[in-house]
């Protein structure tokens, strides 16, 4: 950073300064102003007034951490349940009673879609969870070993840090997970399962085996998958490993080993390998059976998934005619099928595009499972499908659940150019939601903005936004 841009900063790095907090940022700091200028406190809260040391310094915002609580309100601030949460990277907002944490959520997303000019009553309040313990479905630490005991460390990272957390029991995940991968970390040295160190700069060296521990489960009906991921399938004594494993983990449906050799941050690699049972595992959302493979995307939080899916239909179904059939609903970005399987039964004809193959092989094992004949699953990119499709089957109904990148501007030009009639966006990203809403707001309005947490003691939450093309 110049000197010049220093100057018009207030602050400088490892300045102690006294800060009075507002509100929540989008991720695992609070806001606050010194002589108008924003520092950014980790794990602060809003109603804190704290002594703060400056960390690091930006032209527009500087960030601070806190060196003494001098007052908090009780009313913002609690004990955090979880005794990791001062360093573990895994959740962000737990310090906040959860009625709140729904709160700031709300004044975020206000802050997120003003540029939209948004009528009143489009963004509604964020659905909150009835349980916000032990609700994901899922978990996927990365690990280390420890030299002097050759026993793995897995769990998530420190915020802002490539320090590991050795994680033995986390309140937000299923409880079963904390089990299974104990027992992983027991029976590594026994099995000779060290963690991979990938290239760590010159003269490195490449050592190890295993990547990540990932672990499933379907919530409804108890069926857990636990897949390695690791630089390849070698795994020594694998019978005998899975053997011990499931024989103490009854909920396992299956053993797999996933082989990623890539050296990049993505988890998963494109092959994966049952080692002992099923490769998958079932779950159940209100009538329907969805298999989801060890790499297969479903969402985390299985009870607000079927709140998610209410509010999609009733979002489909608003002003028709009661009893409504549309002709064809297309399903992009529909992963194992989730929504446009759920949806069947409101069209002649439900076509879900996704890129993921394993996904749509998903897909289409659920339909034959389910009994539904109405559905079409096209495995492509939805960038290099979607306007065929649009032409040749003309969906009155779009649902668009990208990843947190949001769509490929070609998608969203696409649909433009289209007659459909409605869209129905969902996303987790409010950053690139609001990005794409600005788009299709040219032929398009937005009617509903629904929130749902999908993420508790996270700063994360999902919106569901219905858009009806102008007339």
């Amino acid at each position: 950073m110049s000197k010049s841009t220093l100057k018009n900063i207030p602050v400088s790095s490892g300045e102690i300064i006294d800060l009075q907090i507002d509100s929540m940022a989008y991720d695992n700091s609070a806001l606050a102003r010194y002589k108008d200028f924003v520092i950014f406190v980790d794990r602060g809260a809003p109603g804190d007034r704290v002594k703060a040391e400056v960390t690091t310094l930006r032209p527009n915002y500087a960030r601070a951490k806190i060196i003494e609580i001098k007052e908090s309100a009780p009313d913002y601030r609690i004990e955090a349940d979880c005794k990791l949460f001062k360093v573990c990277g895994g959740c962000q907002w737990q310090h906040l009673p959860y009625e709140k944490q729904l709160e700031q959520k709300d004044l975020l997303l206000k802050g997120f879609f003003s540029k939209l000019n948004l009528e009143s009553g489009v963004l509604k309040n964020t659905l909150g969870a009835e349980n916000h313990w032990h609700y994901r479905n899922k978990v996927q630490y990365p690990v280390r070993t420890i030299e002097e005991t050759g026993r793995l460390k897995a769990g998530y990272f420190e915020w802002h840090s490539n320090d590991l957390i050795n994680i033995k029991y986390c309140p937000i995940q299923n409880g079963l997970f904390d089990n299974i991968v104990e027992t992983v970390r027991e029976l590594a040295p026994k099995y000779k399962i060290t963690a991979y160190r990938g290239n760590r700069g010159p003269g490195s060296l490449l050592t190890g085996w295993l990547r990540h521990i990932s672990v499933r489960i379907g919530e409804n009906t108890n069926e857990a998958l636990l897949t390695l991921v690791a630089i390849n399938e070698n795994l020594l004594r694998s019978q005998d490993f899975t053997n011990e494993v499931m024989s103490k983990h009854p909920e396992l449906a299956g053993i797999c080993i996933n082989i990623n050799t890539n050296t990049t941050n993505v988890i998963y690699g494109p092959q994966t390998k049952v080692l002992k049972g099923r490769g998958y595992f079932f779950e159940k959302i209100n009538d329907l059976k969805f298999k989801i493979s060890a790499t297969s995307f479903f969402q985390i939080n299985t009870p607000q998934t079927i709140k998610l899916l209410n509010v999609i239909k009733d979002m489909i179904h608003r002003d028709a005619p009661s009893g409504h059939l549309y002709e064809v609903i297309l399903d992009a970005y529909c992963g194992v099928g989730l929504i446009a399987l759920s949806l069947a039964k409101h069209a002649k004809q439900v076509i879900g595009i996704e890129e993921v193959k394993q996904s749509i092989d998903d897909a289409i094992s659920s339909a034959k499972e389910n009994n539904i004949k109405n559905a079409i699953f096209i495995s492509a990119k939805v960038e290099n499908k979607i306007k065929d499709v649009l032409e040749k089957s003309n969906p009155e109904v779009i649902i668009l659940d990208p990843p947190r990148a949001g769509c490929n501007k070609k998608i969203l030009e696409n649909i433009l150019n289209s007659d459909t009639k409605k869209i129905i966006y969902t996303s987790c990203n409010p950053s690139t939601l609001t990005r794409d809403l600005e788009i299709l707001n040219k032929k398009y309005q937005i009617k509903s903005i629904q929130p749902i947490d999908m993420f508790p003691h996270t700063y994360h939450v999902e919106c569901v936004v219905l858009l009806e093309r102008n007339l």
